[in-house]
């Protein structure tokens, strides 16, 4: 694989919202794990961005079938009225094999999941509150 064509996937996904990508192929290996930038926005309130959060909640990082329990261990990922932290794992995506971390987007309390375990979401898809 060329430098250009990592430039491309690494613009590709960054695009598409995806964080972590593996390329496998006979004798190559490659692994990429993308950090979103965070742009700092000065509050005057700081109570205006939990009310956001909450208004806004989880949503889904991408399309894939949403799981409340871990498939690997049967067990709840996050239970709801839970505290969570920004960047915690509050459930995961599953596409074919491949899982893909829910992540909160704010610390708050968790609300109800707004979708069953299994269902197949969108990009966007409301996943849980925040409050």
């Amino acid at each position: 694989m060329t430098v250009e064509e990592i430039e491309r996937l690494v613009a590709w996904c960054a695009g598409a919202g995806i964080g972590e990508i593996e390329v496998a192929e006979a004798g190559f290996s490659l692994r990429l794990r993308l950090q979103a930038a965070v742009a700092e926005t000065p509050v005057a309130d700081t109570e205006a961005p939990k009310a956001e959060t909450a208004s806004r909640g989880v949503r889904a990082p991408g399309v894939g079938v949403f799981r409340l329990d871990h498939p690997t261990t049967g067990r709840p990922i996050a239970e709801p009225g839970r505290t969570v932290r920004q960047g915690e794992t509050v459930g995961v995506l599953q596409v074919g094999p491949c899982l893909r971390a829910v992540i909160a987007p704010a610390d708050g309390v968790l609300g109800a999941a707004l979708v069953e375990d299994g269902a197949v979401v969108g990009y966007g898809t409301p996943l849980y509150a925040l409050a």
